[in-house]
């Protein structure tokens, strides 16, 4: 959780962020009927006031049928969260797609 052990991975974000890093909010926690993404919302929320920008959208899709699942909710969370954008890559470069 979290919560659990925020000071350690808030210093996670912390560092991420300061290389230029970014996480993934990765769908497969709706799949598995967790009722949440990993990471959780409010770790997701915790790296945004934090300053990070650039995040990916993925869901351990391991079978045709799982490929991007839910990610019709992604937007969503990500905008709770306080993002505006999620990023792709193109040559190894972000690009900050809006919501």
């Amino acid at each position: 959780s979290y919560r659990k052990y925020s000071d350690v991975i808030d210093e996670i974000f912390k560092q991420l962020i300061s290389r230029g890093k970014g996480i993934e909010l990765n769908t497969a926690g709706l799949k598995y009927g967790l009722g949440h993404p990993h990471p959780t919302e409010d770790a997701l929320g915790r790296y945004r006031e934090l300053g990070g920008e650039i995040i990916t959208v993925g869901a351990d899709a391991h079978a045709p049928d799982k490929i991007a699942y839910d990610f019709d909710k992604a937007a969503a969370i990500l905008a709770e969260s306080g993002f505006k954008y999620y990023t792709v890559f193109q040559n190894r470069k972000p690009e900050f797609i809006k919501l």
